[in-house]
Parts: structure tokens; sequence; C-alpha cells
């Protein structure tokens, strides 16, 4: 589980922009060992809420 709340804060620095190099260099080497797969399905369904709460927002603002 550790690995997979590594997975989420790597994919959260990376939508914000900001994130350690030392923390990249963790990620290139679990991408190599692991592949990317567990990166980019976190990365989509993060986008997914990020554009869901995104639209609740937009909801309570316009009612």
């Amino acid at each position: 589980m550790k690995g997979l709340a590594q997975v989420f804060k790597a994919v959260t620095s990376a939508m914000i922009g900001i994130g350690k190099r030392e923390n990249l260099i963790k990620d290139f080497e679990r991408t190599e060992k692991q592949g990317p797969w567990v990166y980019i399905v976190v990365g989509i369904v993060m986008t997914i809420v990020f554009i869901m709460l995104v639209m609740v927002v937009v909801k309570f603002a316009l009612a």
C-alpha cells in the first residue's frame, strides 16, 4: 500500500507542477521495475476526479 500512496503523491505533484528531484529519480526507478501502467491509471483516475470536482463547484456557484 505504501507504493500506491507514493504513486498518488507523485501524480499529484505532477498535476500541480511541484516536486523534488529525489522523488523524480525514485519514480523513474520504480517505473523501470514495475512499468508505467500504475502511473497512467492513477493519472487518468485523478484527472476524472478533478473534472468532476470542477463540475460540482461550478454547479454550486451557478445555483
